[in-house]
């Protein structure tokens, strides 16, 4: 939105950008055209404080999406390290238990008999 003089007056004129140019279209003169321009300053003013709202809290959301992805590490850490002091190992991203293990643990149990 601007203010346009033209032969020592004011006219409030709305700029819109359509394909490569700029369109003027006339809003109005005087006392409702002040009003109008009051309105719009407002508007802009009011729409500004909430983006700049919605980026604090999007910078707040991001602070605490990295400190969950921390924590989650250290959860991936620690249970990877009791999977490995317990024989697991992983295979195409999968814990598995060692095949010595099975077979130390179907040699003591013994075959399994129903009775």
């Amino acid at each position: 939105m601007a203010w346009e003089s033209r032969r020592r007056k004011r006219y409030y004129y709305a700029k819109r950008r359509r394909g490569g140019h700029v369109e003027s279209h006339y809003i109005g003169a005087g006392e409702a055209a002040e009003v109008i321009s009051t309105l719009e300053a407002l508007y802009r003013e009011q729409r500004t404080a909430e983006q700049q709202q919605w980026r604090r809290e999007q910078q707040s959301h991001r602070a605490a999406d990295a400190e969950i992805d921390r924590l989650g590490d250290g959860i991936r850490l620690l249970v990877a390290t009791a999977l490995l002091a317990a024989g697991y190992h992983t295979h195409k991203g999968q814990w598995r238990s060692r095949y010595e293990q099975h077979q130390a643990t179907y040699s003591a149990e013994g075959p399994e008999t129903t009775p």
